[in-house]
């Protein structure tokens, strides 16, 4: 199975992609699985697993990105929206308590989005180890090093923001159609991620968009 577990919907607010759309583009490409994970609200993953209701061979994985007070985690297999603002013991914690798991998004990347040093001694479920974005920098190198460190499993999304970066990057993993046989393999460590970079012309599309629309 080929999971992408953290794509953006027009839920969030510096996402171009719809629902219907995800799912489209996400069938087309011959992906099994994924998550809409929007900034701060569970409304995107609902909209998109109303869109995929009527599909058998393809899962959508209820989720949202939490914006701790420390930098951002995904929640995977939530129903419910978690407060923002919480420091990341307490994000994790209540995500756990909803039934998801956490995962560690760009950890790295900035001390704005992600946990950085945060999350050296966090009590993490599964740390994103290949983000489409920066797949040549030098933070998901260190991810992947925390991770084989800390023994945790490995998560590969594209943190699509538009149509164009779904699947971009990716986990493989052996489980069967339902976001609760996904969830279990995850924590069990057996995925394989894999991907490319999203192109650079599109990720400038995406940043001239944003600055188009703020200034509107």
């Amino acid at each position: 199975m080929i999971l992408d577990p953290h794509i953006h919907s027009t839920y969030s607010s510096d996402s171009t992609a719809s629902p219907r759309d995800i799912v489209k583009k996400a069938r087309s490409i011959g992906l099994d699985a994924i998550a809409v994970a929007d900034h701060n609200t569970i409304k995107g993953s609902f909209a998109t697993i109303e869109e995929a209701r009527n599909y058998k061979d393809f899962v959508v994985v209820p989720a949202m990105e939490i914006s701790s007070n420390k930098g951002h985690i995904v929640a995977l297999g939530i129903k419910e929206d978690v407060q923002q603002g919480l420091s990341p013991e307490e994000t994790v914690e209540t995500i756990r308590e909803l039934g998801g798991i956490a995962i560690a998004a760009h950890p790295f990347v900035s001390y704005r989005e992600g946990l950085c040093d945060n999350v050296k001694e966090l009590d993490i479920d599964a740390i994103e180890t290949l983000n489409s974005r920066y797949v040549f920098g030098y933070s998901n190198w260190r991810a992947k090093n925390l991770a084989e460190k800390r023994n945790l499993p490995e998560i590969g999304s594209s943190d699509a923001h538009f149509l164009g970066a779904i699947g971009s990057c990716v986990t493989e993993l052996d489980a069967n159609f339902t976001y609760e046989s996904i969830i279990e393999v995850i924590l069990s460590g057996k995925t394989n991620v894999f991907g490319d970079r999203t192109p650079l012309p599109l990720i400038l599309k995406e940043v001239i968009n944003k600055k188009i629309k703020r200034i509107g």
